[in-house]
């Protein structure tokens, strides 16, 4: 980041980082407006510029950050040592939501990227940092998992992809249901009854893609 972005507060920093976070991540790099950017940070399109040079090094600027707390909160924090499967998917989606609770258009914009990864000619720097957030995604459910103790009359690979899938579905189903609560109270307390409603899934699923005599 630029001096001259770095010496402001840093409310004000998160604000326009999350503005920017927010347009590239809803309209892409092509139709995203510095425009609104500016107007939904509460700074002028000039002091955006004074900032950031121009809307391609802001981008760029965007997804180092996006990287480097996807890693610092994320990916540098899952617990290798958890061998058991599903255990890993407890854990890991708890230490997502507590961060994305924090980083939520930041975490929004970095699945744009690699969506879209396509779509971008990044810089060789950029490029190391996306392989490595890459890598360690690949290896989140897989490194260090006791595969021992799923069922051999199915294709882990299958298994793996149901269960991805099953989970994903919840998850986006989960979103709109908060989305549309009246208050929205996202501590603890008030989403304990959604994590035992996912940890009661988990134990569905665990039935079914275990193996009878596994204690998980």
């Amino acid at each position: 980041m630029e001096d001259a972005f770095l010496s402001l507060e840093k409310d004000k920093q998160e604000r326009i980082l999350n503005a920017a976070f927010k347009e590239f991540s809803e309209k892409g790099y092509k139709n995203a407006s510095t425009n609104q950017i500016a107007k939904e940070a509460g700074i002028g399109k000039g002091t955006l510029f004074y900032y950031f040079g121009n809307k391609k090094n802001l981008f760029h600027q965007l997804i180092d950050e996006a990287f480097d707390i996807a890693y610092r909160e994320y990916l540098s924090k899952v617990n290798f040592e958890e061998t058991d499967f599903f255990k890993r998917i407890e854990e890991m989606s708890l230490l997502k939501w507590n961060v994305y609770q924090k980083y939520e258009q930041a975490l929004n914009f970095m699945g744009h990227i690699l969506m879209h990864s396509e779509n971008y000619a990044l810089p060789d720097d950029l490029k190391s940092k996306q392989e490595q957030a890459e890598k360690i995604w690949g290896s989140l459910l897989t490194e260090n998992i006791d595969f021992t103790k799923f069922r051999e009359d199915i294709p882990k690979e299958t298994s793996f992809n149901f269960i991805r899938w099953t989970i994903e579905g919840y998850r986006a189903e989960l979103e709109q249901r908060l989305k549309q609560e009246p208050i929205i109270d996202y501590t603890n307390e008030h989403l304990k009854p959604y994590y035992d409603e996912f940890y009661d899934h988990l134990g569905y699923l665990k039935k079914i893609y275990y193996k009878d005599d596994s204690d998980g």
